[in-house]
C-alpha cells in the first residue's frame, strides 16, 4: 500500500501486461499502477484497459520520451514510494518489502534501485559511475580491466545496501516526499541518461542513492534499443552531449562535441575494412558498418534534432 508504479509503454503491450501482473502479485493495487503510453499504434491503451480496468492509463498521441512520460506519472502518483519500472521488467517475490526496508534504513535515501537479473537469473549491470568526458575516450573493456570495482556495474557479490553513484533506471524507486526538493526528471533528456542526471542531482543536494541487493527484478534488457538500434545509438549520443553540457560543464561538452564524430569515423572505417575483408558476407558486420556510418553522418550534418527514435512529440 505504500507503493505505486509507473510503467512507460511504447508498442510493447504484451510486456507491459506482464510487468503490471508482477506488480499486482507483489501487492500493488491496480489503481496504483500508472501506465503512460507514448503514442503506441499496437492497440496498447485498449488492451491494457481491458486487462486492468482499474489501472491509471495516461495516453499521449506521440512519443513524448521517457523523462516526460515518467513526470506525467509522478504528477498523479499518491503513494509514499514511486517505482519507475521498465515495461520489459517484472518484480520478483519480496522486491517491494526489501525496497521499503532500504528506505527505512536510509532516511536520506531519495532513490533506491533493485538488483537486475536476466530471464536466466544472471546479474545485469545495476549501477554505473557518473559519466566523465574522458570515459568516452577509452574502451569500456579497458576501463573495467583497469578499475573493475569502480567501473563494474553488476555488484553480484554485494549483500548489503550501499550508497552508489548512479543507478540503472530499469527499476528505480523515488521517495515521493523528497520530490519537492529533488525535482522531477529533466525532460530535455528524451531517452538515456535521464536517471543518471537525477542521481547526480540527488547527490549534489545531499541525498543518498542506494542499491538494495535484496530487491530483485527480472529484466529483459533493452527491448526498445534493440528494435531501433541506429535511432537508439543516436539518442544516446545526443543525451551524452546534453549530460556533459548540463552536469560536467562547457569544456567537457566542447571536448566531447569534437571527439564523438572522430570516434564515429574511426569506428566506421574500422568496420568498413572488416566488412571488405569478410567480403560483406557477415550480416552483423554489415549492420555495424551501417550503424556507425549513420551516426557519423548525424554528427557531420550538425546533429539534426529529428534523427533518432520515431514518432517524437514536438517541444
Amino acid at each position: 500500500m505504500k507503493f505505486c508504479v509507473i510503467i512507460v509503454n511504447y508498442n510493447g503491450v504484451s510486456k507491459t501486461i506482464d510487468a503490471i501482473s508482477s506488480c499486482l502479485a507483489e501487492g500493488v493495487l491496480a489503481q496504483h499502477c500508472i501506465v503512460v503510453d507514448n503514442g503506441s499504434d499496437d492497440r496498447s491503451v485498449e488492451v491494457i484497459s481491458q486487462c486492468f480496468p482499474d489501472a491509471k492509463i495516461l495516453a499521449n498521441n506521440c512519443n513524448a520520451g521517457f523523462a516526460r512520460a515518467v513526470n506525467q506519472g509522478l504528477a498523479v502518483a499518491d503513494r509514499d514510494f514511486v517505482m519507475v519500472l521498465n515495461n520489459d521488467a517484472q518484480l520478483l517475490s519480496g522486491t517491494l518489502e526489501a525496497i521499503a526496508c532500504c528506505f527505512l534504513a536510509w532516511p536520506q535515501a531519495a532513490l533506491v534501485g533493485a538488483r537486475l537479473l536476466n530471464p536466466e537469473g544472471r546479474t545485469q549491470n545495476v549501477v554505473a559511475v557518473l559519466p566523465r568526458f574522458w570515459h568516452e575516450m577509452l574502451p569500456k573493456a579497458l576501463l573495467k580491466r583497469i578499475a573493475p570495482r569502480y567501473f563494474g556495474g553488476r555488484l553480484a557479490g554485494e549483500r548489503q545496501a550501499i550508497n552508489v553513484s548512479s543507478l540503472i533506471g530499469a527499476a528505480m524507486t523515488v521517495r515521493r516526499s523528497f520530490l519537492s526538493q529533488l525535482g522531477q526528471l529533466d525532460e530535455d533528456f528524451f531517452f538515456y541518461l535521464e536517471e543518471t542526471e537525477w542521481c547526480a542531482r540527488a547527490h549534489r543536494m545531499g541525498f543518498d542513492v542506494v542499491f538494495c541487493p535484496d530487491a530483485k527484478v527480472e529484466h529483459a534488457l533493452g527491448g526498445t534499443a534493440k528494435k531501433f538500434q541506429v535511432g537508439s545509438r543516436i539518442e544516446f549520443q545526443r543525451s551524452r552531449l546534453l549530460y556533459a553540457r548540463k552536469v560536467e560543464g562547457l569544456l567537457p561538452w566542447v571536448i566531447l562535441s569534437l571527439w564523438m564524430p572522430v570516434k564515429a569515423a574511426i569506428d566506421f572505417i574500422a568496420n568498413g575494412i572488416a566488412m571488405v575483408l569478410t567480403l560483406g558476407l557477415l550480416p552483423r558486420q554489415r549492420k555495424r558498418c551501417l550503424t556507425y556510418g549513420v551516426i557519423l553522418m548525424w554528427h557531420l550534418l550538425f546533429r539534426p534534432k529529428h534523427w533518432g527514435l520515431p514518432g517524437k512529440c514536438g517541444k
